[in-house]
């Protein structure tokens, strides 16, 4: 395996979509300090082809880089940054994505769903992007309409009782560092009882006390469900509140066996109208990267 915990995996189609990427990608590139490994996926060629003509292959191979870094050259004004890596890679766009992120160790991928049902060539589809945040081990960010505009001001952390935290303290703690962001725990409760005595609160303020001790502004919302669903409740006040980033946990119960996304993760992710950072919980050497 490969090391690159200083790179930033943006997976660039070469339309609108890969252009709010790479916005995304340079906003975190400028506040951060990491560098952009933008990665082009072609579809795959027949075994046909690649047995009988790989001069075919290797032409469409390189026409896609030649591609790929005009598009890039043409968001950077005319010249590729040194701190920039373009890669163009070749397959289905899911599993290869899985295969070179397992095989090169990023900090975290940078994508873009398609909006219609199906993706076009290159971009994921929703269910292609939830399969990658499914299988990768590092953290993806999501993003559904546009980039981080004005900066990241404000961090909403969706937390519940029953699940652990460490992983998104330490990235909640790592962006609110970097960009001088408040951080918003938001906790939904479903019982009927005083915010300040139920358990989720008593929680959230733990979770506080240590990001303050960080020198993290933060602050507490319990939200009350009140027989609503409670992903539903968090994605109306994300609405309303409009906060610059969301860090979620992808799974509940942490296991280095289980490929999946919770349920409220999952509705999260695709219902936020601000990108959405997704942490699992195998990624090895993040704690010494992230302190």
């Amino acid at each position: 395996m490969s090391y690159r915990l200083h790179d930033v995996l943006a997976l660039v189609p070469l339309n609108d979509e890969g252009k709010i990427v790479l916005q995304q990608a340079k906003y975190l590139q400028d506040v951060l300090g990491v560098r952009i490994y933008v990665l082009h996926v072609i579809p795959p060629v027949s075994p046909f082809l690649r047995l009988f003509k790989p001069r075919q292959i290797r032409a469409k191979e390189h026409e896609a880089v030649k591609k790929l870094t005009q598009f890039v050259k043409d968001f950077f004004g005319g010249e590729i940054p040194n701190s920039v890596i373009i890669d163009v890679l070749q397959g289905p766009l899911a599993p290869t994505i899985i295969r070179h992120v397992d095989k090169e160790n990023f900090l975290f991928i940078i994508l873009k769903p398609s909006p219609g049902e199906t993706g076009a060539e290159s971009t994921p589809d929703q269910k292609a992007a939830d399969e990658i945040i499914r299988q990768v081990n590092c953290p993806v960010l999501t993003i559904n309409q546009e980039a981080t505009k004005h900066g990241i001001r404000n961090i909403l952390i969706p937390i519940d009782i029953s699940e652990g935290t460490k992983k998104r303290l330490l990235w909640g703690s790592f962006f609110a560092q970097k960009t001088h962001a408040r951080v918003q725990i938001v906790s939904a409760l479903n019982i009927d009882m005083e915010e300040k005595k139920s358990l989720a609160y008593r929680n959230a303020e733990k979770i506080k006390t240590m990001l303050q001790e960080r020198g993290i502004e933060c602050e507490v919302t319990i939200l009350k469900v009140s027989g609503k669903v409670k992903h539903e409740v968090v994605l109306s006040y994300i609405e309303e509140n409009k906060p610059d980033f969301v860090i979620i946990r992808k799974r509940q119960v942490a296991s280095s066996f289980r490929k999946n996304i919770g349920p409220f993760a999952q509705e999260i992710i695709h219902g936020s109208n601000v990108p959405v950072f997704t942490v699992g919980q195998a990624q090895k050497d993040i704690e010494q990267i992230l302190s």
